[in-house]
C-alpha cells in the first residue's frame, strides 16, 4: 500500500474530524470550503475524505478501495483543476453536466477542487447552480489559500472547514518520517508557522542561509522603483527559484512582525538585518507586503512568468515601505 505523506497529522486536523464526524453519522455534506494555504495537507486530507468516504472500514488505508484512492483509480473521485489555473466555463459545465449522472460504481461521487481562488467569476457562477440544488450523493470539496475572490454566493452553499495550522513538533515528526535528517526538521518545523509544506520547503534548502540573506539584502537596499529593475535580475527571482523566494520573503516579514510585537525572532542569527527592515516597514505595511505576496502567488499560479512576478513585488514593496511612513 502506498505511504501517504502526512497522513497521521492531518488525521488529527479539526478539518479531518469534522468531515470524518459528518460522514459517521450520514450527513456527509454536499460541499464543503478548505481554506488554507498548506498545499501538501491539503492533497492528503482530499485522499484521506475520499478513503473516509468509500472504505468500508472507515478509511482503513489497506483495502481495495482506499487502494483505489490512493493511486486513483477510483473512477468516482475526480480532482479539478490540477496544474490548470484557467479553467473555464465551458469546462465547469461538463462538471455539472457528469455531476448529474449515475456513478460508475454506484454509490457517491467526489469531486476535488483545489486552488478555488483562481477561478474567475463566470464559472464558480457555473458552478453555483449545482451547489443550491445538489444532487444525491454528489460532494464537492473545494479548497483556496484565501476566501478573498471567492464569490459570497458559492461561500454561501457550503460549509466552510478551515485547515488550521499544525503544532511545532507534529511537523517536526512528520518530517523526520519523511527522511529529513533531525536538525533540518528542527529548522524547518520552527520556521514553517505549522505549515507542511513550508516547513519541508525550508528543511531540505541546502542553501538556506544564503537564500535568507538574498532577501534581508533586497529589502534593506530596495529604496524605490529606480532599485526595481537591478534587483530583478537576480538569480533568486529565476523561474525554478521564485516560489521558494516568496516563501523567504513571507518568513522574513513574519520575523519583522514578531520583532514589533517584541516576540522571538525565529531567523536568530540575522536579528540585526531583521530589525533594520523593521525600521523600514511598520505593523501596517509588514500586514499589507504579507498581501502583496500572497497576490504574487495568485500570479504565479495564473501562469504569470517569474520577471513579471518579481517585478509587481519589489514595486509594490517599494510602494507599501512608503505609503504606510505617510
Amino acid at each position: 500500500m502506498n505511504e501517504l505523506r502526512y497522513a497521521d497529522e492531518v488525521k488529527k486536523s479539526s478539518a479531518y474530524k469534522s468531515i470524518a464526524a459528518d460522514i459517521d453519522r450520514g450527513e456527509f455534506s454536499h460541499a464543503y470550503f478548505i481554506q488554507s494555504e498548506d498545499k501538501d495537507a491539503v492533497d492528503t486530507l482530499f485522499t484521506l475524505i475520499a478513503m473516509k468516504a468509500y472504505c468500508p472500514n472507515g478509511g482503513c488505508g489497506e483495502c481495495a478501495e482506499c487502494h483505489k484512492v490512493l493511486v486513483r483509480s477510483k473512477p468516482d473521485v475526480k480532482y479539478l483543476a490540477e496544474g490548470k489555473e484557467n479553467f473555464t466555463v465551458a469546462e465547469m459545465s461538463e462538471v455539472t453536466e457528469d455531476a448529474g449522472m449515475t456513478a460508475f460504481e454506484g454509490g457517491r461521487k467526489l469531486y476535488f477542487f483545489k486552488n478555488f481562488e483562481n477561478l474567475a467569476d463566470a464559472p464558480q457562477n457555473k458552478l453555483l447552480k449545482t451547489l443550491e440544488e445538489p444532487f444525491d450523493k454528489v460532494h464537492f470539496i473545494l479548497s483556496a489559500a484565501s476566501v478573498a475572490t471567492v464569490l459570497p454566493t458559492v461561500l454561501s452553499r457550503v460549509k466552510q472547514v478551515p485547515l488550521g495550522a499544525f503544532p511545532t513538533e507534529s511537523v517536526k515528526a512528520a518530517l523526520i518520517k519523511d527522511g529529513v535528517p533531525q536538525d533540518r526538521a528542527e529548522r524547518g518545523a520552527g520556521l514553517s508557522q505549522g505549515n507542511l509544506t513550508r516547513a519541508r520547503e525550508f528543511a531540505v534548502d541546502e542553501d538556506f542561509s544564503r537564500h535568507v540573506t538574498e532577501v534581508t539584502d533586497v529589502l534593506t537596499e530596495l529604496k524605490g522603483s529606480a532599485d526595481v529593475y537591478r534587483f530583478v535580475k537576480e538569480g533568486i527571482f529565476s523561474k525554478d527559484r521564485i516560489e521558494r523566494t516568496l516563501s523567504m520573503f513571507e518568513l522574513v516579514f513574519h520575523c519583522v512582525m514578531s520583532a514589533h510585537l517584541g516576540l522571538p525572532v525565529a531567523l536568530s542569527e540575522k536579528t540585526e538585518a531583521i530589525s533594520a527592515i523593521a525600521e523600514m516597514y511598520g505593523v501596517a505595511a509588514v500586514g499589507e507586503a504579507l498581501n502583496v505576496i500572497l497576490t504574487c502567488r495568485a500570479r504565479l499560479k495564473a501562469n504569470c512568468n517569474a520577471t513579471n512576478v518579481a517585478d509587481y513585488l519589489l514595486l509594490k514593496l517599494a510602494e507599501v515601505k512608503y505609503k504606510c511612513r505617510s
